[in-house]
């Protein structure tokens, strides 16, 4: 589910990629942190913008930009 939210979210961003090239590489991440979860074995905290930033912070070994935090915000909503 949350992958389908992110590809709608890319099409959607894909419309005016030079106003929307931030949110891109933010996707652009997203899909690589995602792509190291084995969505079969886990759990993801899709109810919790929290949980989901903090799970993202860990696979990615640094804090999100605040590209990356809008994204998450908005997969959850």
């Amino acid at each position: 589910m949350i992958e389908l939210k992110l590809t709608l979210i890319e099409k959607i961003a894909m419309t005016d990629p030079k106003k929307n090239h931030l949110k891109l590489k933010a996707i652009k991440n997203a899909k690589r942190l995602f792509a190291q979860i084995d969505f079969n074995a886990e759990l993801l905290p899709i109810e919790s913008a929290f949980k989901l930033k903090e799970l993202l912070i860990f696979l990615k070994g640094t804090q999100l930009t605040n590209e990356e935090s809008k994204l998450v915000e908005e997969l959850v909503a």
